[in-house]
């Protein structure tokens, strides 16, 4: 004889083992609360407690609906996948940022060198033409006997004198000679500057340009010289005694200091202040061009004395650039 159910026995209605499936008490789903705490981590570590917050989440969620109601924490499965979608995605940005700057600063140097680097030999292609460079404030053919000008008087910068050098025969055709950088006719051509005069690191008015050349300063009684003198002097190789790789003959300046490519105007050397007009032009540092056409990335924390010996050419004094730590 089978046994059968008394049905005036009481059930326990707290007994999971008589309660239907779909009757149980539905707990929080543990995946769930790991993925919450992981995520509003992320706002501090990002990826590292983002992902396994996302995974976490994932997990909490197909769980939950494989439960048939005995998991809940749908809410915090979803809230942790939120929370670490922004903490990685918003904060990893920021994170990477200053690389990224970094990264830009650095082409827009390698850009800048690179421009130097056509100027320089713009100006070897010129001296070997010529047997001089050019002046850096003249009238009439980079080479007429007239095109010396007196002092006080403008006419054009020797980067106009360069044209020819560098692709840029049929602009420097259209310039008037004869006539100063602002007259009528030469006025018009400032907005065609070439692509070798513009910086792409500085927001410069169009037809500004930050490479200048170092000129005498004023009153300077030492009987010493740059590459370009006061302005209205031609130099040949000859005459820089100092060496070619020595002697700095153009520089990336400050924006501040930054001029019209077609006026005849630089930036004139402070032996007490050497690098005036020069710190600041990029982070770190700024390029100069040597007259050996090699260009130099040189930091703002140079020894004063250092530079100074690269910017004379026949003072006699070398440069120490690889002074031991």
């Amino acid at each position: 004889m089978t046994d059968q159910p008394n049905p005036f026995s009481e059930s326990n209605p707290y007994d999971a083992n008589s309660m239907p499936a779909n009757q149980l008490p539905a707990t929080t789903s543990g995946a769930a609360t790991a993925s919450m705490i992981l995520g509003i981590l992320s706002f501090c570590f990002s990826i590292l407690t983002g992902i396994p917050a996302i995974i976490c989440g994932i997990i909490a969620l197909m769980n939950i609906s494989k439960s048939r109601g005995r998991l809940r924490g749908q809410g915090q499965a979803i809230a942790g996948i939120v929370c670490a979608c922004l903490g990685c995605f918003a904060i990893l940005p920021a994170l990477l940022l200053p690389a990224i700057q970094a990264a830009r600063e650095s082409a827009r140097r390698v850009q800048s060198m690179n421009n130097l680097k056509m100027v320089g030999l713009a100006l070897h292609n010129h001296s070997d033409t010529y047997r001089v460079l050019p002046a850096a404030n003249s009238l009439g053919h980079s080479m007429s006997a007239d095109g010396v000008l007196p002092e006080g008087a403008e006419g054009l910068s020797w980067r106009v004198h360069l044209l020819p050098f560098m692709e840029g025969a049929y602009l420097y055709e259209q310039f008037h000679l004869d006539e100063p950088w602002d007259s009528p006719h030469n006025k018009n051509l400032i907005p065609q500057m070439p692509a070798i005069y513009q910086s792409s690191s500085f927001n410069l008015e169009p037809g500004m340009t930050p490479y200048v050349a170092l000129l005498n300063p004023p009153g300077d009684d030492e009987r010493r010289n740059t590459i370009f003198g006061d302005g209205r002097s031609r130099t040949g190789f000859a005459q820089i005694p100092d060496g070619l790789s020595n002697t700095i003959v153009v520089v990336e300046a400050h924006p501040d200091q930054a001029v019209v490519w077609t006026k005849p105007e630089d930036l004139v050397y402070d032996p007490n202040n050497p690098l005036a007009g020069l710190e600041g032009a990029r982070p770190g540092g700024f390029n100069v061009l040597f007259m050996d056409a090699s260009v130099q990335f040189i930091s703002n924390d140079i020894d004063p004395q250092t530079f100074h010996a690269m910017v004379f050419r026949d003072d006699a004094l070398l440069p120490n650039l690889y002074e031991p730590n």
